[in-house]
């Protein structure tokens, strides 16, 4: 009787265990989804585990915080402040703003001044992403250019507090801090435990590892003259960062000339290269976000060129409908074009 007692108790703690152990995994499988509006665009959230709604709160929550102290369009930002000051006073600023606008001014050393965050005062006077876009007059646009220098942005690492040298001068950090936004976030997720899910900010987006059955997550490259659910090709990102650049998120057209948001420094205008988007692949979502920006400026015959030359990975569409695809992605890129109007260079 006792040996069947202790067989019916060991079955039945084996039966509690095996429980146990299923809830644990549909625990640890638990999708949270979920979208807002920060930092001006849609967000879309779906991560995977037991802590996936604390991560998604958190994450929310930080973004929203990111915007609240880097926007140049809320006016009690520390950006703002900065920009109100720019030729009298230095402004002390948080320690993530400030690293953030001092990883910028690099950038903008390494590109000679072609990736420049000085260049605020002509994107507001083109105030392509307000309700009354223009094409300033050529006397404007000369003035404000006189304004663009990266060298004013005076920085002191000591009290992480920044000077703008002249007077009209104005900061946009807009060009690299949806790729910072999803370097956060990781960040964020991960400790909360998620290890399986992504987040989307506008054109970026960030992956963590791979959906719960191993599979990769796969995601669709705009087609940068289709609807917003149209794409050529689909690329598998696990624990990387893709960020996109091109002239159709954000434009408008005048005289048959179409004006997007992405504005040369050299010239004041919108980047006129010869590409339509540049995505670039990274696990540093702030570095893709930079080089996504700076390559679609410099234009299809550098990018062509050094397409193979950087530490990220690299799909751009040139005005002929050419798709340029570097060999570090030729086993996560796949085309997948339903136009029947795109051609594929350096793909399988």
């Amino acid at each position: 009787m006792v040996k069947k007692k202790w067989v019916a108790l060991l079955i039945s703690a084996l039966g509690i265990a095996l429980v146990l152990g299923a809830l644990e995994r549909a625990s640890a499988n638990r999708l949270v989804t979920g979208t807002s509006f920060v930092m001006d665009t849609v967000v879309q959230y779906s991560f995977y585990g037991k802590h996936a709604q604390e991560a998604r709160d958190m994450v929310a929550q930080e973004l929203s915080s990111i915007e609240s102290r880097m926007s140049m369009h809320l006016e009690d930002s520390e950006i703002s402040e900065l920009n109100r000051n720019a030729g009298k006073n230095a402004v002390q600023l948080s320690e993530d703003t400030y690293e953030l606008l001092s990883r910028s001014v690099a950038y903008a050393e390494q590109t000679s001044g072609i990736f420049d965050v000085t260049i605020a005062p002509l994107a507001s006077a083109w105030g392509i992403t307000s309700d009354h876009p223009q094409v300033p007059e050529q006397s404007r646009i000369d003035a404000l250019l006189a304004l663009v220098g990266y060298q004013d942005v005076q920085l002191d690492p000591d009290s992480a507090s920044v000077r703008l040298a002249r007077e009209g001068q104005a900061v946009d950090v807009g060009g690299i801090a949806k790729g910072y936004a999803c370097d956060v976030a990781r960040r964020i997720a991960q400790e909360c435990g998620v290890k399986s899910g992504y987040l989307s900010i506008g054109g970026n987006i960030m992956v963590i590892g791979e959906k719960p059955d191993k599979t990769p997550f796969k995601f669709g490259i705009r087609d940068p003259r289709g609807t917003p659910n149209q794409y050529f090709g689909v690329v598998t990102i696990p624990d990387l960062t893709i960020a996109t650049s091109g002239d159709y998120e954000r434009f408008f057209e005048q005289g048959g000339v179409r004006y997007h948001h992405i504005l040369d420094p050299r010239t004041g205008y919108p980047a006129q290269e010869g590409l339509m988007s540049v995505s670039v692949i990274s696990p540093d979502g702030a570095y893709a976000d930079f080089m996504s920006t700076w390559l679609f400026i410099m234009g299809r015959e550098f990018v062509v060129e050094n397409l193979n030359n950087f530490d990220c990975g690299l799909v751009a569409v040139d005005l002929e409908n050419r798709v340029y695809v570097s060999e570090n992605l030729k086993d996560r890129f796949f085309p997948a074009d339903q136009t029947g109007v795109y051609q594929f260079e350096g793909t399988p």
